[in-house]
């Protein structure tokens, strides 16, 4: 155990020990680094030793994939932390494909153990304020007294403070957090509850057996994660409610406005309006109205001179491409709260999206804070090498494939020494926004899902590979860039096991024989068509190399600053426009 001093200087402390504070912690003592985590509780993860509260995690561990590498298992491992040791894997702990919260708390606290980390536990924090009188940094102050100058501070504090819709009698309601969850206590009862998200559903099916009738009512329609790729949305392992509503089981999902709540006669009179039917009104009686809207972050432990700036309906911290407090620098998140970066849209708002995130952080970190050079991978800039190096990254980087267009790789050329380095898992708005985005030739490889419209499970494909910029499923993306702008661009064919690689495959034994494409002779070839088609993108990229600089008549001659170029011609297999992920997550 840690023992606290009267005041400790340092250059990281991070603030929470759940699964965001304990990942970047292990980063951090691996590397040497000068950090302690404070944790309220007496143990790590204590959020999910409670949520969700049915007991089940809708996060997927499977454990049989065919693969041996670790990197690539972590592509169905939604659970386990990021670490060196590939046997530290929640697979240790269950096989359940949706495991039980008391599996994780576990493995998260021998995890702890396992790598001996800096955590002080016991310890709450009371107050954070700006060091002052010049110096870097803040001072954070605990229940004991003790006090913390650190240079910089990362909060990895969840959304653990419930949301509550601003409603007439909202108060009258139960809420997720502490409401019951015995069956019994609900048999026979009309039971109204608030929110179209997993929690809500969760709670409907686990009470489907008991009540009377059940509604569920929020102003819009139920979104499928399915349909949208965001985990947030509601997830097909909560959705069992929707038939008995659907095939007229008692149950109802209800888009409307709840405008009021009163507690009249022993019972809950509910006026609401329904959105999609002319503002229709309607008041229904229910013995028990549930809020399951979900949490917000808390910033109470910061001073008042002190309060970082907020966003979407001060339920989350505003933050910049790099995670920092819009307005404390020196600030940063991880964790949950990270998803305001990419709000609805890919996965950074739970443990599979956000590990990644943190591992990008903390190499923005070591480089800000102690010089460190972002780590990557020097070779010769051969088209060769540079297919192979993507197709490697693209057929087993997790992040790649959790964090679709927001997470990339960068790859640099030197066109005057002829070396590429090949940077891993970085944000990509940050790759614009850094000193990546001032160099005349670099590629953004990302994996993305093209456009989807109508019936998700009936979308008629062109087996053209030369036409993958059409595909809707997950597909890897090169986009060739200059200086911040997007010069070409080249989309790999989507594959069923998400694997591009020649001669290699999940398992002893393939899955895949062969597959048939436009103009392919031999369908066994059909991994040498994504290569050759990758091959001749960059064999033309590096032919033409970085643009020549356009005149400038800014008249600051050689100090002058501006940096525009000539583009070179936009090539086949691609798709310019809205679907850049420059401006996809801004």
């Amino acid at each position: 155990m840690i023992q606290p001093n009267p005041k400790r200087e340092l250059d990281f402390l991070i603030i929470g020990a759940g699964p965001a504070g304990i990942q970047m912690s292990y980063f951090m003592k691996k590397a040497g680094y000068d950090h302690l985590v404070l944790e309220a509780h007496d143990r790590p993860g204590t959020f999910l030793e409670k949520y969700p509260r049915h007991g089940q995690m809708i996060s997927i561990n499977k454990v049989y994939t065919g693969y041996t590498q670790r990197a690539a298992q972590l592509r169905y491992d939604w659970n386990s932390l990021l670490c060196d040791d590939d046997d530290v894997a929640l697979a240790k702990y269950s096989k359940d494909y949706f495991p039980k919260t008391e599996d994780y708390a576990r493995y998260t606290q021998d995890f702890v153990k396992r790598y001996d980390l800096e955590i002080q536990f016991n310890t709450r924090v009371e107050s954070v304020n700006k060091a002052g009188d010049g110096d870097e940094g803040y001072l954070v102050r605990d229940q004991h007294g003790m006090t913390y100058h650190a240079r910089c501070l990362i909060v990895a504090v969840g959304v653990q403070k419930p949301y509550l819709p601003n409603i007439p009698g909202i108060e009258l309601t139960e809420n997720y957090s502490d409401m019951s969850i015995d069956p019994e206590e609900f048999a026979d009862q009309r039971v109204l509850i608030l929110g179209k998200g997993n929690s809500a559903f969760e709670t409907a099916n686990h009470l489907i057996a008991a009540t009377r009738v059940t509604h569920l009512c929020s102003p819009s329609p139920i979104k499928m994660a399915w349909q949208t790729h965001f985990f947030g949305h509601l997830r097909a392992v909560n959705n069992d409610f929707l038939d008995t509503y659907i095939l007229k089981g008692q149950n109802s999902v209800l888009d409307a406005e709840v405008e009021s709540i009163e507690k009249v006669d022993g019972e809950y009179r509910v006026e609401i309006r329904f959105t999609h039917a002319e503002d229709q009104r309607a008041t229904m009686a229910y013995d028990r109205v549930l809020c399951c809207t979900g949490f917000r972050w808390d910033p109470s432990f910061f001073d008042d001179d002190c309060q970082p700036d907020m966003a979407c309906e001060d339920r989350l911290p505003a933050m910049t491409s790099a995670w920092e407090s819009t307005n404390l620098p020196g600030v940063f998140y991880v964790g949950t709260i990270m998803q305001i970066r990419d709000l609805k849209k890919t996965m950074s708002s739970v443990l599979h999206g956000f590990r990644f995130n943190t591992a990008c952080l903390f190499n923005l970190l070591s480089q800000r804070y102690l010089e460190k050079p972002w780590p990557c991978d020097c070779f010769a800039a051969d088209s060769h090498l540079i297919a192979e190096k993507i197709t490697h990254q693209v057929s087993s980087a997790a992040g790649l494939m959790h964090q679709p267009g927001f997470l990339g790789d960068c790859l640099v050329i030197d066109d005057e020494t002829g070396q590429a380095k090949y940077f891993e898992n970085i944000a990509v708005d940050y790759i614009q926004e850094s000193d990546f985005a001032k160099n005349p030739h670099y590629y953004i490889i990302t994996m993305e899902y093209g456009e989807f419209d109508g019936d998700i499970f009936s979308k008629d494909r062109d087996p053209d590979a030369a036409k993958a910029y059409d595909d809707a499923y997950l597909h890897p993306r090169i986009r060739r860039m200059c200086r911040g702008q997007m010069l070409a661009e080249h989309h790999i064919s989507e594959s069923l096991e998400n694997d591009w690689r020649i001669g290699e495959h999940p398992g002893e034994r393939p899955l895949i024989r062969a597959i048939g494409f436009k103009g392919l002779d031999d369908p066994s070839q059909y991994q040498q068509t994504h290569r050759k088609q990758l091959l001749a993108f960059l064999d033309q990229q590096l032919a033409v190399g970085s643009p020549a600089i356009e005149p400038c008549d800014c008249g600051n001659g050689d100090a002058c600053q501006c940096q525009r170029s000539v583009a070179t011609p936009i090539t086949t297999n691609q798709s310019v426009g809205n679907s850049c992920p420059i401006s996809r997550n801004g």
